[in-house]
């Protein structure tokens, strides 16, 4: 009793630190552990041990032997396991296309990924002498007024579009930036037609950016490349620029396990 009440005055932060401890331990168990073993190796209150592996079971991150009443690691850890070495697989796999584009363009390309309504950059490369834009891997940016932004949300089936874009808080960066709702799924409709996203300036003062989708093997869009630079579609045609980071992200998307289908005249990915 003594334990338990030591458990209910624990804080959020506790409670999650002794769930950490039974999910190390049966990730180290190679028949998985019954809950009086979990209570024994812990010295937690059975009770206890009995409402974190509840929870953990409901969103499947345990899994329990109905027959044997034995706990395991649940498929949810394969997944985010999953997640995680495909993001390191494609900014490796990233990382020469990228290099090769900065040096062809003169500008500096990214890669990013959709992650809580944000871009989230997982890899930059600067080609020598362009200009330096403070954008560092791991950094989040605003969906609304940056071209990864817009391809990211183009990607997104309508009604979540919707639900995350009206989220939005459509912070005017410059002048340029799109301010409400109506405005973005105007862009992102064009996005979805033409198959790229652009931002001149809507971000960053003076800065061009074009970004195009990466596929993965389910041919879903699984990220975002873009090139961005000083006046780059000032002082190069869209269409240049378009059809070099096409052919780079096609390229990246194949590394990635993506297989095209024939679309219809005029239809574009997106």
């Amino acid at each position: 009793m003594r334990n338990e009440a030591v458990f209910l005055g624990a804080t959020n932060v506790q409670v999650l630190d002794r769930g950490l401890d039974l999910i190390e331990l049966l990730a180290t168990a190679e028949h998985g552990m019954t809950i009086s073993e979990l209570v024994a190796a812990t010295g937690l209150p059975k009770s206890t041990v009995h409402r974190i592996l509840a929870t953990f079971t409901n969103r499947h991150y345990v899994e329990k032997n109905e027959e044997t009443s034995v706990y395991s690691l649940g498929y949810k850890f394969v997944e985010l396991a999953s997640l995680y070495l495909n993001k390191i697989v494609l900014k490796t796999e990233a990382e020469p296309i990228m290099h090769t584009l900065a040096q062809i363009l003169h500008a500096t390309t990214y890669l990013g990924v959709l992650e809580n309504n944000e871009v989230m950059y997982l890899q930059k490369t600067e080609q020598r002498n362009s200009l330096r834009l403070y954008t560092s891997i791991g950094k989040r940016e605003p969906l609304y007024c940056t071209a990864l932004g817009k391809v990211l949300l183009a990607s997104l089936p309508l009604k979540e579009f919707e639900h995350v874009a009206q989220q939005l808080s459509y912070e005017p960066y410059t002048p340029n930036s799109i301010t409400n709702y109506e405005d973005l799924a105007r862009e992102v409709a064009l996005v979805r037609k033409r198959g790229y996203a652009t931002d001149r300036g809507e971000h960053t003062v003076d800065s061009s950016c074009l970004a195009v989708p990466i596929y993965d093997y389910t041919r879903k869009v699984m990220a975002a490349m873009s090139v961005s630079g000083h006046g780059l579609l000032d002082r190069c045609e869209e269409v240049y620029v378009y059809e070099k980071m096409r052919d780079a992200a096609l390229d990246l998307s194949h590394h990635m396990g993506y297989t095209e289908v024939k679309l219809p005249a005029g239809r574009t990915h997106l």
